[in-house]
């Protein structure tokens, strides 16, 4: 099984239906990052990459992040 991309922001983002999202690219054109899904704080490791007329996802569940996140959001009720 071939290893994580290393990600270059450690802060997930919430990426919201209908709100503009910028995703910075590195020098080989591609984006890693995280990102918290729905209302649940279920966090995704995300890697876009740009091909010839299309753009592979591929995308990993990530635990320790999650969890953080749901503490998280334990903490403001």
């Amino acid at each position: 099984m071939k290893a994580l991309p290393k990600a270059s922001f450690g802060t997930p983002v919430q990426v919201l239906d209908g709100e503009i999202h910028r995703y910075h690219v590195r020098k080989d054109g591609r984006y890693i990052g995280f990102t918290v899904c729905c209302d649940c704080s279920l966090v995704h490791l995300e890697e876009f990459t740009p091909r010839k007329g299309y753009i592979k996802v591929r995308v990993w569940r990530d635990p320790k992040r999650t969890a953080e996140m749901r503490k998280r959001k334990r903490k403001k009720k």
